[in-house]
């Protein structure tokens, strides 16, 4: 996975119509990034595992 920076982020955002400062763009990033990385470790679970909490309604 490519690593993003502001000025990839500022296209990304514009191509959503968002006009964000680069002070903005610097403070989401992180955000942004560990976002990235949670769905990245989502694709490493294999298919069928069950998980590991179950939230039921008695």
């Amino acid at each position: 996975m490519e690593k993003l920076t502001v000025d990839t982020l500022r296209t990304l955002a514009k191509a959503q119509g968002l006009e964000l400062s680069d002070g903005e763009l610097a403070a989401i990033l992180p955000l942004v990034e560990a976002g990235r990385n949670g769905l990245a470790a989502i694709r490493d679970i294999p298919p069928g595992t069950e998980p590991a909490s179950q939230y039921r309604i008695f």
